[in-house]
Parts: structure tokens; sequence; C-alpha cells
């Protein structure tokens, strides 16, 4: 009988010992990803238990961790001032090639196919120049370098501002855009000139693909949390294997290798948007048109709620 108690109450000390060890253990691992995720982790131990070989591996890879995250913001680095030095070196000649070819279609005596000629020169150098400034503002926005600013405003002004500046194109093509504004004003938080240009980008992708004939047209709506901006064309529409596919960078669907862009306007909108605490969705039905959503921050919401990745 005693042997039996005497028994029990080792086994007793055997699990409340290991049940110890293992809240030790668990609390200290719960402090090394803690130091981790703060950067300031070091190895605390240097003998031969269990809980040390973890230490140790983790300090190893949180070295090679920090290792390889400095070589990649060395080859960013690298990549951002090549882009920039691009964009500056290629400025000038670009400007001089527009200029030219200007010149060149007015003048006397050419052939009847030189002025057709000379405006495909003036349109090749003036889409590689819109190339460039886009990557440059993508690796500027990316890197940090363009701080977007949120402030309240009413995104009714981002959308009649857009859509003047689409204006001059929608009636080359024979596009109709109109705005369904709200009778009332609505109020959201966002960066006004990058939020611009985004909603710039999303209406003139509306127009590059909608026939003459077809429509453009936004619509305004407040939510308690967002504000919306749907985007909706009666152009020919995404395909569905499509529609993950058109935020990416670079991206040119099937039907469009003629059409033209680079595919960045897209990519750009979005990262504007999310930097600004929103985001963007797209519903299409192909064949039948597109709606892109975009979603703002109303300015009823709590600001600290914002998850601006750019601040």
């Amino acid at each position: 009988m005693i042997i039996g108690v005497a028994a029990a109450a080792v086994c007793l000390a055997v699990l409340l010992l290991y049940r110890g060890n293992t809240r030790r253990t668990m609390r200290r691992l719960d402090e090394m990803l803690d130091e981790a995720i703060r950067g300031d982790f070091a190895a605390g131990r240097y003998d031969e238990s269990q809980l040390s070989k973890i230490e140790s591996k983790m300090s190893r890879f949180l070295s090679a961790s920090r290792l390889k995250k400095g070589q990649i913001e060395h080859e960013q680095d690298k990549l951002r001032a090549l882009i920039s030095d691009i964009s500056h070196q290629t400025k000038t000649p670009i400007s001089n090639i527009v200029l030219y070819a200007q010149l060149l279609n007015e003048q006397e005596g050419l052939p009847a196919d030189a002025g057709a000629l000379a405006g495909q020169i003036a349109g090749g150098a003036e889409k590689l120049n819109f190339l460039i400034q886009s990557l440059v503002k993508i690796s500027r926005l990316e890197s940090g370098i363009i701080k977007l600013s949120p402030q309240r405003g009413e995104p009714a002004a981002l959308i009649a501002d857009a859509m003047e500046d689409c204006a001059a194109k929608a009636r080359r093509r024979g596009v109709t855009l109109r705005f369904d504004a709200p009778p009332e004003p609505i109020f959201a938080v966002f960066d006004a000139r990058w939020c611009a240009e985004a909603l710039y980008n999303i209406l003139d992708n509306a127009v590059k693909y909608t026939g003459a004939g077809g429509e453009v047209c936004a619509v305004l709506t407040a939510y308690e949390m967002f504000v919306r901006i749907d985007v909706r064309d009666t152009g020919r529409g995404i395909r569905e294997e499509e529609i993950a596919k058109v935020f990416e960078r670079f991206w040119r669907g099937k039907d469009s290798p003629a059409a033209e862009g680079v595919g960045i306007g897209l990519y750009l909108a979005r990262e504007i948007i999310v930097g600004c605490g929103g985001y963007v969705k797209v519903r299409s039905e192909y064949g039948k048109g597109s709606v892109f959503s975009v979603f703002l921050p109303a300015d009823n919401c709590d600001k600290m709620r914002i998850a601006n990745r750019y601040s």
C-alpha cells in the first residue's frame, strides 16, 4: 500500500515537473517568436538542452533571412536606380523623336504615305514614354518614395475629373460617358492626386475595350464602411479564366494584343487604391461588358484601421 502511494506520488511529481518544463519551453518559444518579429532575437542559451538547440537554429535562420532580405533590398535599389536612370536618359531622345516626326509630317512634297509613317513614329515614341513613366511610378510607389496621404474628400470630384480626361478619347471611339451622381454629397478618405490617376486608368481601360456606340457609366454608392465606385462598360468583357489576371503587371488578354497600352494601368490603379486602405474588384461576362468596383474607406471609418502599407 505504501509502495503504491509512493509510486503514485513519484508519477505525479514527474508529471508536474514535465508540465512545468513544457510550460517554460512554450513560454520561451513564444518569447523567441516575439523577439524574431521585433527583429531583436539573440540566442540566450549555450548548453546541450533541446531549447538551446531550437534557439541556435532560430538564430541561424534569422541571420540567413536578414542576409537574404538585405540582398533583395539591394537588388531592388539597383533596379529602381536603373529605371530612374533610363527615364532620365531617354526623356530628351524621345521628345526629339516626337518633335522631328511632327516636323516631318508638316513638310511639303513628301510621298503620300510619309505622313502616316511619321504619325506611327510619333505614336510609338509616345507609347514608349508612357511605358517608362509608368515603370517609374510603380517603382517609386512600391519602394515608398511616393507617400500616399489619404484625406477626407468627395469621390464625385474624382469621377468628374477622370471622365473629363477620358472625354476626348471616348468621343474619338464613339463611346458615351455617363456619371450617375448621387443627390447628396458622399465623402471618403483617399489621396486625391493618386486616386484620380487610378480611376482614370480604370475608365481609360473601359473606354479602350468598348466599341463605337457603347457606354461607360460610373455609379457612386455609400456604405457604412466603404464608398463604392462602379465603372460599368458595355465592351467585350473578360474571359472567365482571365479575370484573376487583369491586375497583374504587364498582363494582356488573349483578345487584346493589338490594343494600345502595355498592361500597367490596372496594376497601378490597384496598388494606389490598396495603398489608401481600399480595394478593387471586377465582375465580367465575356461579350457583355465588365464592372470594375473601387472601394474607398468611408469618412466615418476609424482612420486607425486604414491599412496604408505605404505610410
